[in-house]
């Protein structure tokens, strides 16, 4: 029997929803052990347990709790990678500004120990023009800046950090000046 163009078509969308439910379910249950417990004392046992879905669907759809998490936070990481352009100061306020549109993302990436995945995708994004080590000095700079008020909750505005953040460049352009010119200083560098 042959099945109508409109019946697979819907059973594509059910089997799609079913997909979209699960991940959803198993998502969601990561996030709920991690309000009770640290993020490296969570098994995927516990996460099948609390999800409800078999072992076999977690395992089709992750291989290991990193992936639903990273899966998680994919948004923002994806927000903040799409955006980088070749402004490194357009760069620094998006950055600022996706961190604070997911502050709670950011949070778990963070408690969980996986921040390193963010500054890892900026610079394979930049791969091809990493022979100098520029790209990767700019964004581990923006990269730290950022982490750094992330981990302190975001304080202040956007604004606030941005600049804070420009004071602090300054301050690196003025020590290395003087390093060039002074070869005590250099040394200290």
């Amino acid at each position: 029997m042959e099945i109508s163009e409109e019946r697979r078509r819907l059973l594509q969308a059910n089997s799609a929803a079913i997909h979209a439910e699960t991940v959803a379910c198993i998502k969601s249950a990561l996030l709920a052990l991690m309000d009770k417990k640290s993020y490296d004392d969570i098994s995927m046992t516990e996460i099948i347990r609390k999800s409800g879905v078999s072992r076999a669907g977690v395992y089709y759809n992750y291989k290991s709790k990193t992936e639903i998490l990273m899966d998680i936070c994919q948004d923002p990481i994806d927000e903040v990678i799409s955006g980088l352009t070749d402004s490194i100061f357009d760069n620094m306020e998006a950055i600022f500004r996706i961190g604070m549109k997911y502050k709670s993302a950011f949070r778990i990436i963070i408690a969980a120990g996986l921040e390193h995945e963010i500054l890892n995708r900026m610079n394979r994004l930049f791969e091809d023009v990493s022979t100098s080590f520029y790209i990767p000095l700019w964004n581990g700079m923006i990269y730290n800046a950022f982490m750094e008020w992330a981990r302190a909750g975001m304080p202040g505005t956007v604004e606030e950090a941005i600049k804070n953040v420009n004071a602090g460049l300054k301050l690196v352009a003025s020590s290395i000046e003087t390093g060039l010119r002074n070869k005590t200083q250099n040394q200290k560098l």
